[in-house]
């Protein structure tokens, strides 16, 4: 019997996929509220559609197709690439339009393009994102009038409910409709450097349907599409940012910019292996500071290896910021670390730890404030 490959989860943001950057952002105290006024539907009386026909009629002008272009440097030269993914219009204001999609579609781009159903194409620029919850904002000023999608409730949704996905597979088949049914809910699943709970599917994704929609058959934005298990033994294993939780985020983003009660601790990571030393040596892996960004004094220093999080071991990112998802802005957290130093030799640097666990309270601060 052939044995079976280890699953892996990928992101899809058409032909170049961006991958999530573990990126510690500045801190501060200081909570600005944006005056913004968003219209954003909430449909208290809906209609189940009989036919999946109907559902589309009615949603798929609310679906759009991002393209977008980044800037790589490679062997000393900068070179454009390319990628696409899919969005949803979600909210309006006075001559603007809202678009939820994921963060790993307009991760680094410098330029975003917005292409609706009718084949109108509108500059975007991008009001606000966050990686841990894998969504962004974009906006479109037009005077033109689109549609917007109403949302769901996906706590509500039930096991073998049938559910349809319109996206812009390979960035070049926008519109793209697929059907399925909702496989299961809550699944905790790692994408990138971050464990999210998903809605798993088995409705028909590929690169470039990331940020597209996920319907039920009321014709509600149930869902975000935004991963999906490849190989070639596997079939129909798709995975969904939850509509109840893309729409909070969608609101704190809108409303502070980042998601308010996430936590920082204002340092910058990097993973490293180590060994265990001895007859039968192992590989060990590690995460250890690589900048101290605005970390309170008398706390982090360079090449601190995490050994824990409020008693939670850290041995990867994933690790890390699952530990840190528990703690909300503002709050203690203790930390233990092995100290670290960088030694010189002809092969170039060394860090070496401690063996002594060094204890010590930190405060939280917002992430991204």
């Amino acid at each position: 019997m052939k044995n079976k490959s280890k699953l892996s989860l990928k992101f899809f943001a058409a032909a170049a996929a961006v991958a999530l950057c573990f990126n510690l952002l500045g801190c501060g105290q200081t909570e600005t509220v944006r005056e913004v006024a968003v219209v954003s539907y909430e449909q208290t009386e809906s209609t189940v559609y009989s036919t999946t026909a109907q559902v589309v009629a009615n949603v798929a002008d609310t679906v759009v197709e991002i393209r977008t272009e980044s800037v790589t440097a490679k062997w000393g030269r900068q070179y454009i690439v390319s990628g696409a993914g899919s969005g949803v219009i979600v909210g309006k204001t006075d001559g603007a339009y809202y678009i939820v999609t994921n963060n790993h579609v307009i991760s680094g781009a410098r330029e975003i393009t917005v292409s609706t159903r009718s084949l109108a194409q509108y500059d975007a620029t991008l009001v606000a994102t966050d990686d841990s919850a894998d969504i962004a904002v974009v906006k479109v000023v037009t005077d033109d009038t689109l549609a917007l999608a109403t949302w769901g409730d996906s706590d509500d949704l039930q096991v073998g409910e049938d559910l349809i996905a319109i996206g812009n597979p390979l960035g070049s088949l926008g519109g793209t409709v697929t059907k399925g049914i909702l496989s299961a809910t809550s699944r905790n699943i790692t994408v990138g450097s971050y464990t999210m709970k998903l809605l798993q599917t088995d409705t028909a994704i590929n690169p470039g349907n990331s940020g597209g929609g996920l319907f039920n058959m009321r014709g509600q934005l149930i869902g975000v599409v935004n991963a999906k298990t490849t190989d070639e033994e596997i079939e129909g294993i798709c995975f969904a940012i939850p509509g109840n939780y893309a729409k909070s985020v969608y609101s704190d983003l809108m409303q502070y910019g980042y998601i308010k009660g996430r936590a920082t601790l204002g340092i910058t990571l990097s993973e490293g292996n180590v060994s265990t030393g001895g007859i039968n040596a192992q590989s060990q892996s590690i995460v250890y500071v690589t900048a101290v960004n605005d970390a309170p004094d008398n706390t982090f220093r360079l090449y601190d290896r995490i050994c824990s999080i409020n008693g939670k071991a850290v041995s990867s990112i994933v690790e890390y910021n699952a530990a840190l998802a528990s703690v909300t802005a503002g709050q203690e957290v203790l930390v233990e670390v092995c100290r670290g130093t960088v030694s010189q030799s002809w092969m170039g640097n060394t860090i070496s730890f401690d063996s002594d666990v060094t204890s010590f309270t930190v405060t939280a601060a917002q992430y991204g404030a």
